[in-house]
């Protein structure tokens, strides 16, 4: 038998698709508004800078903010499932230690290490899940305390001291090349990828949008709300020891306060790329562009010799424009 519309149930066909539609043109206007910005500091820093725009430069730009991105490819499902996780930068500084001092220290092979750095990560994100699903802890102040309980322990698996390898496996995860391309650059590429693919076109992915939505609902309809979140922030605890990874390749040395500040340049990414701090709506492809405009913020003011301390100020404005802009977005 066909269903029978009323007045008010054929408003609502009507202004279904002509709401998607109107959807659809905000999330292009975000995307060409972000491009347009990225351009706009291009041109800005390659005008105060001759050394700016430059292809060495950008190859720079892009090993740096393979760090930060890493992270935000996990951050920015774990925010579309409306959680956050500040304890990234403290996971990336343990596990850089700990992978240093397994190949330093105790002489074990490089992938002994590398093996314990992300177990580390992992654990630690799986802890953050348990704490926000099984003791209901708010995912702020859960990851907040975790954040400060794995610094204090990286200072004290090592002293306080930095720990230095000379290991070439090692190096190459952060300062090697493969048909001339950085490896950190293709490690992030394959993060965003897989990330990607997992969001759209698995049914957990698909799951972790409506979570983000509506929990209780989620769990209404049969969804195992628990599992989801603990899955994320593991997947999220791993991207960071990995994060870690890359830059003891850079540096041959992991220090206890390495990724100090990390949390804000990662969540300033995914927020300044349109992902709604509400929850149930967010895209990689936009995180990737709030990733390249921080990174083009920190590598323009390092070439202008700008304080340290400026810059945390412009990301922390960045990061309160992103979120009253998304307010505005959502009314």
């Amino acid at each position: 038998m066909p269903e029978v519309l009323t007045g008010s149930s054929k408003e609502r066909e009507r202004e279904k698709p002509r709401g998607s539609y109107a959807k659809r043109v905000q999330e292009r206007m975000l995307d060409a508004s972000l491009v347009i910005f990225a351009v706009i500091l291009c041109v800005v820093f390659s005008i105060w800078s001759p050394y700016f725009f430059a292809f060495r430069n950008f190859m720079n730009i892009l090993i740096a903010v393979s760090m930060i991105g890493v992270i935000a490819t996990g951050m920015t499902v774990v925010i579309i499932a409306k959680g956050i996780d500040l304890s990234v930068g403290s996971t990336m500084a343990v596990a850089g230690c700990i992978e240093t001092m397994l190949i330093a220290n105790m002489k074990l092979p490089w992938w002994v290490g590398m093996s314990g750095a992300l177990g580390a990560g992992l654990l630690i994100g799986l802890f953050n899940g348990i704490l926000v699903t099984r003791f209901r802890i708010v995912p702020f102040i859960a990851t907040l305390g975790t954040m400060n309980m794995v610094r204090g322990l990286a200072y004290i698996v090592t002293n306080g001291q930095a720990i230095y390898t000379s290991n070439p496996q090692v190096e190459f995860l952060g300062a090697g090349r493969i048909m001339g391309i950085p490896v950190p650059a293709l490690i992030l590429i394959c993060c965003f990828v897989v990330m990607w693919w997992f969001t759209r076109y698995t049914v957990y992915g698909r799951y972790v949008f409506s979570v983000g939505g509506n929990r209780t609902a989620s769990r209404l309809a049969g969804i195992n709300v628990e599992r989801i979140e603990i899955l994320l922030f593991t997947v999220t605890g791993g991207l960071s020891a990995l994060a870690g990874m890359i830059m003891i390749g850079l540096s041959s040395t992991s220090m206890p306060s390495a990724g100090d500040g990390y949390n804000l340049d990662v969540i300033t990414a995914v927020y300044l790329g349109g992902n709604s701090s509400e929850g149930g709506e967010g895209s990689l492809w936009r995180t990737m562009l709030g990733v390249m405009i921080i990174g083009i913020i920190n590598n323009g003011m390092a070439l202008l010799s700008v304080q340290p301390y400026w810059q945390t100020f412009a990301k922390g404005c960045l990061l309160v424009v992103a979120v009253i802009f998304d307010r505005f977005r959502r009314r």
